[in-house]
């Protein structure tokens, strides 16, 4: 009988599909935005002007199969301010 396996994706190979899909949704901010996956978990990185951006981002990134975690570290800029939202 032949056994299935579960296609896996490398750490970089999930960190480049999740920041291109973030990169082709066409907002030029979106491509400061740098991912880095650790097993499971997912970290994003950088600096957004609205909190719709990274909600789009965020939708991707909790969407994906292979990602049980996402670590939040983009920043989102308020006028002069700066917001650090936690994950």
């Amino acid at each position: 009988m032949l056994k299935l396996q579960e296609a896996i994706l490398t750490e970089e190979a999930l960190t480049h599909r999740i920041q291109d899909t973030i990169h082709q949704l066409g907002y030029p901010q979106l491509r400061q935005i740098r991912c880095e996956s650790m097993g499971s978990t997912l970290i994003l990185q950088g600096e957004l002007s609205s909190w719709y951006e990274l909600q789009l981002i965020l939708k991707i990134a909790l969407n994906e199969p292979e990602v049980d975690r996402v670590e939040n570290q983009i920043r989102v800029r308020s006028g002069n301010r700066f917001s650090l939202v936690a994950d």
